[in-house]
This record gives structure tokens, C-alpha cells and sequence, in this order.
């Protein structure tokens, strides 16, 4: 069950939700309005290595931690 980041047009906030199936219906956490945005997170964008947070290859171009560099046993 994937975690998804939505921006909601309503209000302009950012969030996560757990999606269970693709009919489930969702909606702002904020206001309630099902006018939403589904984004695209960093760990959608990997290059297919198991982490894709790091910063460097194998992992990301972009780092989440702002750091750079893969943490122990990544590089």
C-alpha cells in the first residue's frame, strides 16, 4: 500500500496519505476538498536502487538530508 503526496487546489497545501486501492476516494486532510494534485516525491524518481535518498550515485542526484553522499554500505 504506497504512500502518495497530494497538493490540494482548495488551499494550496502539501500532504501525505496511505492509499489503499485506486477507487479510494481522497481528500484534504486540511479543508476536505477532493480537488487534488497527486505530486511526485524523490523516492519516485530514483534510478531503480533500493535507496534513492542518499544524494549520490548509486543513489539520487538530489539530496533529501542535504548532505550528499550514500550513508554506509550505499556507495
Amino acid at each position: 500500500m504506497p504512500i502518495y503526496e497530494f497538493r490540494c487546489k482548495a488551499c494550496d497545501r502539501t500532504f501525505e496519505t496511505l492509499v489503499r486501492n485506486s477507487r479510494e476516494q481522497v481528500v484534504c486532510k486540511h479543508c476536505g476538498s477532493s480537488e487534488l494534485q497527486k505530486m511526485i516525491s524523490a523516492h519516485t524518481i530514483g534510478n531503480g536502487t533500493s535507496d534513492t535518498a542518499c544524494g549520490s550515485p548509486p543513489c539520487s542526484p538530489t539530496p533529501a538530508c542535504g548532505g550528499g553522499g550514500c550513508p554506509a554500505g550505499f556507495s
